[in-house]
């Protein structure tokens, strides 16, 4: 896992410097109002990427934290195979929200995959389908968190540089993702900290514990 602590995500910076040459471009030809859309798409492109430092909240053990930012879109109910009850927090991520992402709790990663698709806007019929996404199962047993990242109209893929088998501190980043949706499934003991309707932030927000 990669450990980027740089002010700005370095995954961005592709994007920053063709944002700044087209500023710069602008200026050579002596376009004033193209000057200033491409300035302000400059600033946004950098304000997308940022790569705060967050403080984990002092709580009690067996916290879990959120793994990105957004707004909590729902919080609904599903039973596995063996009629344990799961829940499942949707968390919607905007590009004005920081688009990197973070480990829910202390624990070994025992799935990491990232699947290639389409971009499509959350709208779409087709998006939950065919849409980038990249699965990652966090603990084992009744200490286990399934988060699923869904990609919707980005132009940067979902970054996600956690290994199966490592070891991982909660809070520390392992991903990044400018626009999309994130379900978080929680275990059958586990209890949720959160409402629809929250922002919360990565590695910052607690949204559950487990029993």
């Amino acid at each position: 896992m990669r450990n980027d602590t740089f002010i700005i995500a370095k995954d961005g910076l592709k994007c920053i410097a063709v944002t700044a040459a087209l500023v710069i471009f602008m200026m050579i030809i002596d376009a004033d109002l193209l000057t200033f859309v491409a300035s302000v798409l400059f600033l946004l492109t950098l304000w997308v990427y940022r790569n705060p430092e967050r403080v984990l909240p002092h709580v009690q053990e067996k916290s879990i934290v959120s793994v990105c930012d957004g707004t909590v879109k729902s919080i609904e109910t599903s039973e596995d195979e063996e009629g344990n009850v799961r829940y499942n927090i949707t968390v919607k991520s905007s590009f004005l929200d920081t688009s990197i992402l973070r480990v829910p709790f202390a624990c070994k990663v025992q799935e990491s995959t990232v699947v290639s698709g389409a971009r499509l806007s959350v709208t779409s019929p087709l998006a939950e389908r065919l849409n980038e996404k990249s699965l990652v199962l966090f603990g084992t047993g009744e200490e286990q968190v399934v988060v699923l990242h869904t990609l919707h109209l980005a132009s940067v893929g979902i970054k996600n540089y956690l290994q199966e088998d490592h070891e991982v501190l909660q809070g520390s980043r392992y991903g990044l993702m400018v626009k999309g949706e994130t379900m978080i499934a929680l275990p059958p003991e586990s209890r949720v900290a959160i409402k629809v309707g929250q922002k919360v932030r990565a590695g910052e927000t607690l949204i559950g514990y487990f029993s």
